[in-house]
């Protein structure tokens, strides 16, 4: 029990970062929970023993974070706290888990509607990118089509080769998602989800799309648009292409024309989301996003718009006689 905090929590973090190294846990969880650890929780843990540190005052600590940062902050912070707690339990005498024992993190803000364009807002914004030779330059009017047109996410999108693209079937494969980590760099990985990895349809607009720009990028080369392989969206010297540098260009596009800060990649697959629920069952939706549960398609990236009127005929076989006016009193 007279263990200090910081040392419990460096060993923690150590055996995660060997389970990264075995696969079984990912990077970007490992830079997540080493920066949650450094600046917010290794500083208020400081001269801290594990006899120290009860239910309190692990409920002190996170409502401290909680005041002075975030709801989700907080909640890292206090996974990062359980974890460092459940390496003591698993190689000392401790036998109980005081995080447990702290109240739920709460948040009091109002989450924001996610926001999907209208299809007229993504045609305007087609035509923005088209026009402006700097977007052209670095492949965003191609780029958000692709987007637009597979929902994909940002990661997911750099990640796609010409390789699985069947133009005949019309099918692109979605094989990972490009994450980079500081213990990997970067990579591509196997996805976010268990149905991550998925054949996405393509609507014959795309195709054409993909079809000029191969043939376009193959003459450049010189060889044949079938033999064309590698990254369809690389960086400006052919290679993977970086989501931080894909971010930063859509930001100056932004800033160019006036646009908010609502609108980034991620735009175009809650537009995605919100154009086919309205059409069809959210569970099509929900297996183009490559979403394990169709409640994340429907809660988490439709966007909002104005009531449909469509409940309300529904209902008119309700209405009785008063379809021809009310017979009741008045």
């Amino acid at each position: 029990m007279d263990t200090k905090v910081v040392a419990v929590g460096e060993k923690w973090l150590s055996e995660f970062r060997e389970q990264v190294d075995l696969g079984n846990r990912s990077g970007s969880s490992l830079d997540t929970y080493e920066h949650r650890w450094n600046t917010h929780v290794k500083p208020r843990v400081l001269g801290l023993s594990m006899g120290d540190l009860d239910a309190g005052r692990v409920d002190t600590i996170l409502q401290d974070i909680n005041r002075a940062l975030s709801a989700s902050s907080t909640k890292t912070a206090r996974t990062v706290l359980s974890g460092l707690w459940g390496y003591a339990v698993r190689n000392g005498p401790l036998k109980i888990n005081p995080v447990r024992d702290a109240r739920p993190v709460e948040n009091r803000k109002r989450r924001k509607a996610p926001r999907a364009l209208e299809v007229h807002e993504a045609l305007a914004i087609f035509e923005l990118a088209d026009g402006d030779e700097i977007a052209v330059r670095q492949d965003l009017p191609d780029i958000m089509r692709f987007y637009a047109g597979t929902g994909e996410r940002t990661g997911e999108g750099i990640a796609v080769r010409w390789e699985h693209i069947d133009f005949k079937a019309k099918v692109a494969r979605m094989e990972g998602n490009f994450v980079r980590t500081k213990a990997d760099g970067a990579k591509i990985n196997d996805g976010k989800s268990e149905n991550a990895q998925r054949d996405v349809v393509l609507a014959d607009w795309l195709v054409t799309m993909l079809l000029n720009r191969r043939a376009r990028v193959a003459a450049q080369r010189g060889i044949a648009p079938e033999a064309l392989t590698g990254w369809i969206f690389p960086n400006s010297k052919g290679g993977l292409r970086e989501a931080s540098n894909l971010r930063r260009d859509w930001r100056a596009f932004r800033v160019r024309h006036g646009l908010g800060d609502w609108f980034t990649p991620r735009t175009f697959r809650r537009t995605v989301a919100t154009v086919l629920t309205d059409a069809l069952p959210a569970r099509y939706a929900s297996d183009l996003l490559g979403h394990s549960r169709v409640s994340q398609t429907t809660d988490t990236y439709v966007g909002r718009k104005a009531p449909s009127r469509r409940p309300a005929e529904v209902l008119e076989v309700l209405g009785g006689d008063l379809k021809e006016g009310s017979k009741g009193a008045p």
